[in-house]
């Protein structure tokens, strides 16, 4: 496999920064990390060209808060300019990785995304019987930093550029595990560090990187004709059940090595022909698509609640516009006319199956 040098210099450009400035700003103009920024555009962005060069660039804290949707989550912001240097990285690295990338890999890349998954897993389900569901159990607290930074070697030669990633992601980590090498005795225990801060540009390309390996054992090693992903979520399809069982328990172990577990609740082998459930819809054999129940309740909420805060003058009409807008358009993809006219009615009483 070929190794990358000299990307360190193609990052810290001013063009590539600047570039990258104009990517983290994208709809953060008018809020107040990216509006501060944008204030002193020039001067931040050879600022950070100017330490980046130097070596003396800091990653700073984050800030982290709860979202509720469509789980409870722990999210971490980081300050706006190192946002910058996430997007600098990733303009730079990403093309390169994305010819390793597997097609049936949906989530965080371009020309792909949740309708694409979708729809692929549709097609998968028309074709075969049944489908293996697996889902990696709290998938970004579990990244080991030292498996991760092994993966991107194979790739990244530029030290520089490495120990500007390994920078990142001592910033933040869940946890750790003791590693003693080969051959060594009680005193050579290393400390692997493990976890991405969800919210990170950075962080969801690592994810796509770090789950590389498996999609390339399934596809190849294991030849699964019938392979979707999208981030830690999952199908393997087949006509046989027991080849799929016998597939399942190989995953569990290319998931082990990986230092990584499967969700135990999350995974199930179903007749295709009950409806499989992925990406936000249940795609049937029959070439029906569904939104998924969960998702139409948790709107269905969202929405009574922003219309009793209109009412109470808590928010705005154009606040509600835009989100009934990026519903409608999620639910556009399924057959869900007569449940978008009864949710918006307020008749929904059943979920998404109508």
């Amino acid at each position: 496999m070929h190794s990358h040098h000299h990307l360190f210099e193609k990052i810290a450009t001013l063009e590539n920064l600047i570039a990258a400035a104009h990517a983290a700003l994208r709809g953060k103009r008018m809020r107040m990390p990216g509006a501060a920024f944008l204030a002193d555009f020039e001067k931040e962005v050879v600022l950070l060209h100017e330490e980046l060069w130097a070596g003396s660039y800091r990653h700073g804290g984050y800030t982290y808060f709860t979202i509720h949707e469509p789980k409870e989550r722990l999210v971490a912001a980081a300050p706006f300019r190192d946002r910058v240097v996430h997007h600098a990285i990733v303009r730079v690295i990403e093309p390169i990785f994305e010819n390793r990338f597997i097609e049936d890999s949906f989530a965080c890349r371009r020309g792909k995304g949740t309708h694409a998954a979708m729809r692929r897993a549709a097609e998968f389900a028309r074709r075969f019987r049944y489908a293996l569901k697996c889902d990696v159990r709290k998938y970004f607290p579990s990244i080991d930093h030292g498996v991760l930074v092994g993966l991107l070697q194979r790739v990244i030669a530029d030290k520089r550029l490495m120990a500007l990633i390994q920078a990142i992601l001592e910033t933040h980590a869940d946890g750790q595990r003791q590693e003693w090498p080969v051959g060594g005795d009680l005193l050579d225990v290393r400390i692997q560090k493990r976890g991405l801060p969800i919210g990170n540009l950075t962080s969801q390309f690592f994810a796509n990187v770090y789950l590389n390996p498996l999609d390339h054992f399934v596809k190849h090693e294991l030849q699964v004709k019938g392979y979707v992903r999208y981030m830690d979520d999952f199908l393997l399809f087949g006509d046989d059940r027991g080849t799929l069982r016998r597939q399942g328990r190989e995953v569990y172990g290319k998931l082990a090595e990986l230092q990584l577990e499967m969700h135990p609740d999350k995974y199930r082998l179903l007749p295709t022909s009950c409806g499989v459930d992925f990406a936000g819809y249940v795609v049937f054999t029959d070439g029906r698509i569904r939104i998924r129940s969960s998702s139409v309740r948790r709107f269905d909420r969202r929405y009574k609640n922003l219309l009793w805060d209109l009412r109470c003058r808590r928010t705005k009409a154009a606040r509600i516009t835009q989100s009934v807008r990026a519903w409608v358009a999620h639910a556009e993809h399924a057959q869900s006319y007569g449940l978008r006219r009864s949710v918006l009615t307020g008749r929904q009483e059943t979920g998404g199956r109508e």
